[in-house]
């Protein structure tokens, strides 16, 4: 994908994401957004997804645990203290990712 499909089709998402707000604002859509959608955490998730969906697979997972490791204590009962060692995993892991690809 080069830069300039890339910068098209983040522009095109952008537009998207504010015609949806724009008319669940206005009430036009029969449903809600939720709210939870509007957080800096679903922010870090989206740029995941984004880099994900982009080739940089690494980079995407990385956003997207960061999100949810923040977004996780919010919604459900549960701390970090509870699964850092989630993050020695995931550092792990991306250890294995790499030594595969060389």
């Amino acid at each position: 994908m080069t830069a300039r499909d890339k910068r098209t089709s983040l522009g095109a998402i952008f537009i998207l994401i504010g015609v949806l707000f724009l008319l669940d604002n206005l009430g036009f859509l029969p449903w809600e957004i939720p709210y939870y959608f509007f957080t800096w955490q679903m922010v870090l998730v989206l740029i995941g997804v984004y880099q994900f969906l982009s080739g940089n697979a690494r980079g995407g997972l990385f956003f997207i645990a960061l999100g949810l490791i923040f977004w996780l204590p919010e919604y459900f009962n549960v701390r970090f203290k509870d699964y850092w060692p989630v993050v020695l995993i995931a550092v792990g892991v991306g250890f294995l990712i790499d030594k595969r690809k060389n």
